[in-house]
């Protein structure tokens, strides 16, 4: 038991002493924390866009009273 928590915190050790991936880790937290939630923004403000331009079509559509 006793060898496999050596192996277990050696190898923990390993991995956090490593910084070969760190730019990696770093671009993909960018990615989630700016670039995702601005998909969801786009989206929304794409949505109040279309909605506008329909309300607007149909206005210019109705006939001279």
């Amino acid at each position: 038991m006793t060898t496999e928590r050596h192996r277990c915190t050696r190898r923990a050790r390993q991995l956090h002493a490593d910084a070969a991936g760190q730019m990696t880790v770093d671009w993909a937290l960018v990615l989630a924390a700016v670039a995702l939630p601005m998909y969801f923004v786009c989206a929304i403000c794409l949505k109040l866009l279309v909605s506008q331009y329909q309300m607007v079509t149909f206005l210019q559509a109705l006939p001279f009273p």
